[in-house]
């Protein structure tokens, strides 16, 4: 089961993190458009500056995915090698258990937020604040996916000795 979970998981952050660069792209080459129409044209667009800030809103919370997935969160690890490994695996288990309900939190009201904000418009795009609160929930429920997978990693296998490197690794 848990080999499914993982497998699971790894398609969820190919899809997650090829949807960010995509929208990084996206990003880059409306800011670019605007800049340039403003300083060189003298004109510029309503849209591209809203877009842009609505896109990394869905860029940090899928990143934030793939943090979780690679368990490359800020950890404060000096006194793991001090720990016994049962201590540690329950440790690691209780955090990781923590963190799922207040994702669990996240993505609950994520979902009233973004649904009680479905009829309302942006200002410029025009589009339902919907899509734009759309990234909290979907973001929140990939991170929770992952933490319960590395939970139960954890529970069943125990810490990993070592970290194998990950597509996100290698692009660091």
């Amino acid at each position: 089961m848990l080999n499914v979970l993982e497998k699971t998981a790894d398609i969820l952050g190919w899809i997650a993190s090829t949807m960010a660069r995509l929208m990084l792209i996206f990003i880059a080459a409306i800011l670019f458009l605007q800049v340039v129409l403003r300083y060189v044209f003298l004109f510029s667009l309503p849209w591209p500056e809203e877009a842009a800030r609505y896109l990394m809103i869905w860029v940090v919370m899928l990143a934030g995915s793939l943090l979780i997935k690679d368990d490359q969160l800020v950890t404060v690890d000096f006194f793991d090698k001090l720990w016994p490994r049962r201590l540690l695996v329950a440790r690691n288990v209780l955090f990781r258990v923590l963190l799922a309900g207040l994702l669990g939190v996240l993505f609950w009201q994520g979902i009233d937020l973004a649904t009680f904000s479905a009829n309302r418009t942006t200002v410029a795009l025009q589009i339902s604040w919907f899509w734009p609160y759309l990234a909290i929930p979907v973001g929140a429920g990939l991170m929770l996916f992952h933490m319960l997978v590395l939970a139960l990693r954890d529970l069943l296998r125990g810490p990993p000795e070592h970290h194998e490197p990950t597509v996100l690794r290698a692009e660091i």
